[in-house]
C-alpha cells in the first residue's frame, strides 16, 4: 500500500513538472467504468492513450522529439552542459556508483528503476544490475557540482548528449 501511495505521489509530482516544461506535456488519468488509462496531450497537437503512466510519459516525450521540439526539451534541468567530460573522466555507470555514498534516481530514471528516494550506492548497484533497461557498463561520468551542472551521475542518451540520471552524495575523501 505504501509503494502505491509513493507511486501516486510521484505521478502527481511528475505531472505537475511536465506541465511546466517549455513545451508542456499534460497527462490525465482517466477512470472510466471499464478500466483506467492515461491520456497524454502536448501543446503541439500530440495526443495519445496508454495503459500505464510510464508509457504515457515515454510516448509524449518521443512525440515531442519526433516533431523537432527536442531542442527546447533538452534545455530542462536534466541535460548537462555540452563537453563537460573528457576521455579521462569517462567511466561506466557501475564505476560511478562505487565512487558515491548515496544516490537518488532522477524523475526520468525512476521510470526504469521504480525507486525515487535516496539509496546506498550498493543498493543502487544491485537495482541497476537487476534492471533489464539499464546496464552497469553504460558510459557515464561523475559531476561534482563545482561547475555549471548539478552534482550527479550523467548518462548518455541516444542523441549523444549527457543527462543526469542520479543525484549523488560523494564519498568523503
Amino acid at each position: 500500500m505504501a509503494r502505491q501511495n509513493d507511486h501516486n505521489t510521484l505521478e502527481t509530482t511528475l505531472t505537475e513538472q511536465f506541465a511546466q516544461l517549455p513545451i508542456p506535456i499534460h497527462i490525465l488519468h482517466q477512470k472510466p467504468e471499464y478500466g483506467a488509462w492515461y491520456q497524454w496531450k502536448t501543446q503541439h497537437t500530440g495526443t495519445g492513450d496508454c495503459g500505464t503512466f510510464e508509457d504515457a510519459v515515454i510516448q509524449a516525450i518521443t512525440y515531442q522529439q519526433e516533431h523537432k521540439f527536442s531542442q527546447q526539451l533538452s534545455a530542462t534541468r536534466l541535460s548537462a552542459t555540452p563537453e563537460r567530460y573528457t576521455p579521462a573522466t569517462l567511466l561506466t555507470l557501475g564505476q560511478c556508483l562505487r565512487l558515491t555514498r548515496k544516490v537518488r534516481p532522477t524523475v526520468v530514471l525512476y521510470l526504469y528503476l521504480g525507486e525515487q528516494g535516496w539509496l546506498e550506492s550498493t543498493q543502487a548497484h544491485e537495482l541497476v544490475a537487476k534492471s533489464r533497461s539499464i546496464d552497469l557498463s553504460w558510459d557515464a561520468y561523475l559531476e561534482d557540482g563545482q561547475g555549471p551542472d548539478p552534482a550527479g551521475i550523467y548518462l548518455f542518451g541516444a542523441d549523444s548528449r549527457a543527462y543526469r540520471g542520479f543525484d549523488i552524495e560523494l564519498e568523503a575523501v
